[in-house]
């Protein structure tokens, strides 16, 4: 953050003050003068990939890769395993939307709040194919690779190194995925996508897999939005006041659970020679 700060100093017209200014107008001029495309490129390479990169090279230089888990999963499955388990948890994830709108944010973070939803109504605005396939890049592929290394090969993985509890290591990332979204009217839906991405991950473990399946769940509001240009507000407004009948909503934390158990089962299989060969050493 205080990269893309000092990046952003350079920009005539801009100052300390207005950089980190509560003032809305501030963030949205910045936007104006450099354009959408770079302000989105600018904030995830410097605010999240860089960092994440210069981390893992600093710490694990010598075996990054084997650390980050740049690998085909054991099980090809995982892939469509967890594509299963992202769009059976939608209904679920909806309905958080509808309990995270009941919480009340005010001052510093409806400042922030307001500056992501202004951003996302630039970004589901698409003007021609040239404009989607763009943001399919910027706005799918590149977060999706720039935050799983940040928080899923980075964040997650250190705390899963120093935590007895693997869940609560998981989860923990998880909370701060979300936290660092900055867009809090959409907590809980972010943290309930940021445990599928770190269970994902930590099953599988590659990072392909959590790549790819964060990978999608970005493109498909892109193609949605590209689909319904004449709806981009509904679309929005529908995302965070739809009611989910009950008969859905259990019927998602039903399959989530088998979902779950399965990959979990696919894991256990894979670690079971690695388990029993740590028995044999301590007997």
């Amino acid at each position: 953050m205080l990269l893309s700060a000092g990046i952003v100093l350079f920009i005539p017209g801009f100052d300390m003050h207005s950089v980190f200014s509560s003032d809305l107008a501030d963030a949205k001029r910045l936007i104006e003068i450099i354009g959408l495309y770079k302000y989105i490129l600018l904030s995830q390479v410097l605010s999240i990939l860089l960092p994440a990169l210069i981390f893992l090279m600093i710490f694990h230089g010598n075996n990054m890769f084997e650390y980050i888990k740049i690998n085909m999963p054991s099980k090809y499955s995982f892939f469509f395993y967890s594509l299963m388990l992202l769009f059976l948890a939608y209904p679920l994830i909806q309905f958080s939307y509808a309990i995270n709108s009941k919480l009340d944010f005010g001052g510093w973070f409806e400042r922030e709040s307001m500056l992501i939803d202004d951003i996302m109504m630039r970004i589901m605005h698409i003007d021609n194919v040239y404009d989607f396939v763009v943001k399919i890049v910027l706005v799918a592929l590149l977060p999706a690779v720039s935050e799983e290394l940040f928080f899923r090969a980075g964040v997650q993985n250190e705390l899963v190194k120093g935590m007895k509890n693997k869940d609560i290591a998981i989860i923990t990332a998880a909370i701060l995925f979300s936290l660092l979204h900055m867009q809090f009217d959409g907590f809980l839906p972010r943290f309930f996508l940021g445990l599928i991405l770190g269970y994902v991950y930590f099953w599988s473990q590659s990072i392909l897999v959590s790549i790819s399946i964060h990978f999608v769940n970005n493109a498909l509001l892109i193609v949605a939005a590209f689909l319904q240009q004449d709806k981009i507000e509904q679309l929005i407004n529908e995302q965070n006041s739809d009611i989910i009948p009950l008969h859905i909503l259990l019927m998602s934390i039903v399959a989530v659970f088998v979902l779950r158990h399965r990959l979990y089962n696919m894991w256990k299989d894979i670690n079971n020679p690695q388990i029993e060969e740590k028995e044999k050493m301590k007997v």
